[in-house]
């Protein structure tokens, strides 16, 4: 045995306990929204998007036909550790949204793009003509 091996295998155990395989893919989602270009910024939030549009398709299928909207929405939210706020106004049903994107994809995103972006997808494809408007780290669902 060579003079420090002990030492070097007793590191490599300690690294191959303690290494886990990581998704970066919340990494390069921020990286490409804070530095990239304008139109590689609205690729990924486009693509965010359409990804909500198809989980919420998914969930409006397994629903019965007498659940409404937005208890689809505030439910699917709720469960996802995002907080939500409902008022029901002379105009009809309004929700709420505080954007934590960290709920909503288990990445501590320091920004409110990728959770905003997927809740619109998710929105449209739910309801049929609900208004989406972003107001700074909220967005008000109007139905």
């Amino acid at each position: 045995m060579k003079k420090g091996q002990f030492s070097r295998d007793w590191s490599l155990l300690k690294l191959a306990r303690t290494w886990e395989p990581r998704d970066i893919g919340g990494e390069v989602i921020e990286r490409v929204i804070q530095e990239g270009t304008p139109e590689a910024v609205m690729g990924i939030l486009h693509a965010i998007s359409d990804i909500g549009f198809e989980d919420g398709l998914k969930a409006k299928e397994r629903m019965p036909p007498f659940m409404q909207p937005s208890d689809i929405i505030e439910t699917t939210l709720l469960v996802a550790g995002v907080e939500v706020e409902h008022q029901d106004t002379e105009d009809g049903p309004i929700t709420i949204v505080i954007l934590n994107a960290h709920g909503l994809f288990g990445y501590p995103f320091s920004m409110a793009e990728p959770a905003a972006a997927y809740v619109t997808g998710y929105v449209r494809a739910v309801t049929e003509g609900a208004a989406v408007t972003r107001e700074g780290n909220r967005l008000r669902i109007r139905f």
